[in-house]
């Protein structure tokens, strides 16, 4: 079985994409490194008096906060690269539930609706209720929203039912968590388990929703070369 690599080497991997991909990334992440260096440097000379332990405390803070500056710029840069390489594939929605829904959320990566044009419906659960998200042309994938929405109501009545929509007519993926998150909530969290379970044991499976000869299963954003 082939060892993962450590995290410096993934940071490292993640580094070399994102430079390779987008020059001006080293000038943000020498910024977001040296920036803090600096600070930290001139705050040792000017306001520690030249006592030693400040001094060196003061540079060691100084460049702690430089490390932390570039990881928080590089994991900017990799978010916005992968929503550029995700725009427009089908599925793209598919990855962002799976790898970046806050926990306190319950979603599936699994489709719970598609057509022949691969318009894609999804389902989260969370504070504000259950949120259908639908990705593709609104207009082919209305009829399965409101088939979602009409089984959701079904199962689980009482609970608030939100929708959005992510395609050419409705939000960027990059839109997409800041509106999730803008929902306002009332469900309590044990209640969210509840839903989510109930909603997965009775709703109507993802396999008996495909359209004939389309593999759910496949239904993912391509991974950026």
């Amino acid at each position: 079985m082939a060892k993962e690599p450590g995290r410096v080497r993934q940071i490292f991997d993640v580094l070399v994409l994102v430079i390779k991909r987008d020059r001006l990334a080293i000038i943000w992440l020498v910024l977001g490194t040296l920036g803090p260096i600096a600070g930290g440097i001139v705050f040792a000379i000017l306001a520690t008096g030249g006592e030693p332990i400040s001094f060196v405390v003061s540079i060691i803070l100084g460049v702690l906060t430089g490390v932390l500056g570039f990881l928080i710029v590089l994991g900017q840069l990799t978010q916005r690269l992968m929503y550029t390489n995700l725009q427009g594939q089908v599925g793209a929605v598919s990855a962002l539930i799976k790898n970046q829904l806050r926990r306190s959320w319950r979603g599936n990566d699994m489709p719970i609706r598609m057509n022949k044009s691969q318009d894609i419906v999804y389902r989260v659960v969370g504070k504000p209720g259950v949120v259908l998200v639908s990705e593709g042309v609104r207009s082919r994938i209305a009829p399965l929203v409101e088939d979602a929405r009409k089984e959701v109501q079904r199962i689980v009545p009482g609970v608030p039912v939100h929708l959005l929509h992510v395609g050419p007519d409705g939000m960027t993926l990059k839109e997409f968590f800041p509106a999730l998150y803008k929902l306002k909530g009332r469900v309590r969290k044990p209640e969210i388990v509840v839903v989510s379970n109930r909603l997965n044991s009775i709703a109507k499976t993802p396999a008996s929703m495909m359209p004939k000869g389309i593999d759910p299963t496949k239904m993912r954003a391509p991974r950026p070369r």
